[in-house]
């Protein structure tokens, strides 16, 4: 079952880490720019994005190329 985060939640787009890494958080979400699916940066059920760039499950996310990747803010409608 997919559930499109937008529904839910208003994103608003996150600078990365001054290392150019992504910020991870609560209310910290990835989209792929491939398939544009959300991410929680911090997922604790089991979930990935339709190209396989983004995986998560157990509190974690896993990104293959961060390049392709923009960081958000979610919050609440």
């Amino acid at each position: 079952m997919k559930i499109d985060l937008r529904k839910i939640y208003r994103f608003d787009a996150l600078e990365r880490l001054p290392d150019g890494g992504l910020p991870k958080g609560g209310n910290v979400y990835y989209e792929c720019n491939e398939c544009k699916v959300i991410v929680a940066s911090v997922s604790h059920i089991k979930v990935a994005c339709d190209c396989g760039n983004l995986t998560g499950g157990g509190g974690m996310t896993e990104v293959k190329d961060a390049a392709k990747v923009t960081p958000l803010k979610g919050t609440l409608r």
